[in-house]
């Protein structure tokens, strides 16, 4: 290209010169506008081989990087290993009826229940089957044919509960020991009688008070509620039937009469 470039500008400065030489014909104006021309015309011809000279120099970086990384791969070539699968041996069916073990019982004094657990009132020696629901302040106890008296100027409280093993009914009389508001059958509020009854969760023997009320239709003739619960028992909610019942060997119409009398 530059040859080129020389040799243009050289039949082109002849033929100024020529032009410049005829007689009678002034060309000094387009003799500078010709040369201003060629200037510019040399100087974009300089910028255009910068350009190239920069453009190759780039190229030849890239080409020294590529040398780099190919020179590295070659150096530390990447290598599979083969490796033999090891057959084991097939694990034996584990028997379904075997027992899972049972779980560690945390260091406590108090008595761990599940969250349904078979509770006996001690005073008539009925087991009724209760669910344990710790989000309730209170507990209800499934009672028929409620009737309120007085005795020596107190209101008492007359009530039926009926043996879940053959439905036998047991009349029990207990003083009043208020009233508590609770959710009926048909989703209305209802004012329940509260009472003192004597009941255990196996070893475990105390008294508490239940809200008396109809739960013929439910599956569950107790509900245990916080009332309860606080500070003697604490609640296991993956396990059921986790406390054995253990039943007073005991005249039943002893233990009748000693009940009415408390």
């Amino acid at each position: 290209m530059k040859p080129f470039l020389r040799f243009y500008l050289a039949v082109f400065s002849i033929l100024i010169c020529g032009c410049a030489s005829q007689p009678g014909v002034d060309h000094a104006e387009d003799l500078k506008q010709l040369q201003a021309a060629a200037a510019e015309n040399n100087a974009q011809c300089k910028r255009v081989e910068q350009r190239q000279d920069e453009t190759l120099v780039q190229l030849q970086q890239v080409q020294t990087l590529l040398a780099e990384q190919k020179a590295l791969l070659e150096a530390k070539p990447q290598v599979i290993e083969k490796v033999t699968r090891i057959a084991c041996p097939p694990v034996a069916a584990q028997a379904s009826h075997v027992a899972k073990p049972a779980k560690e019982q945390p260091d406590t004094d108090k008595l761990i229940i599940g969250l349904r657990e078979n509770i006996l009132l001690t005073g008539v020696n009925l087991v009724m089957s209760a669910k344990i629901s710790p989000q309730l302040n209170h507990s209800i106890l499934d009672a028929r044919n409620i009737q309120m008296f007085e005795r020596n100027s107190e209101e008492w409280v007359r009530f039926t509960l009926y043996n879940p093993e053959n439905n036998e009914p047991h009349v029990l009389e207990r003083k009043l020991q208020g009233f508590q508001n609770i959710q009926g059958a048909n989703k209305t509020q209802e004012r329940r009688p509260t009472v003192e009854i004597r009941f255990a969760v196996g070893k475990l023997k105390q008294k508490g008070q239940f809200v008396l009320a109809d739960r013929s239709h439910s599956d569950f003739r107790m509900l245990v509620g916080r009332n309860l619960l606080r500070d003697v028992m604490l609640v296991d909610v993956s396990g059921e039937n986790m406390v054995p019942v253990i039943r007073e060997e005991k005249d039943k119409k002893e233990t009748e009469n000693k009940d009415k009398k408390e």
